[in-house]
């Protein structure tokens, strides 16, 4: 990120629904991940936040990122 110009690891936050790409790509890069997870599924994965409800983002980014 650095060397493109572009916010420090610790200012991103990847949003996703998918485990295999979204969340796990985060993780392996070192970025925080809020998995979209209205099924309410199960997972070992280290998420950093799980929302089942879009509407719980807006709290996550205004506390932790705003």
């Amino acid at each position: 990120f650095a060397q493109m110009n572009q916010p420090a690891k610790q200012e991103v936050l990847i949003i996703g629904d998918s485990l295999s790409s979204d969340i796990l790509g985060g993780i392996n890069y070192g970025i925080d991940t809020c998995w979209f997870n209205p099924n309410g599924q199960t997972t070992d994965l280290p998420i950093t936040y799980e929302i089942k409800v879009l509407s719980q983002l807006s709290k996550i980014l205004t506390q932790n990122y705003g």
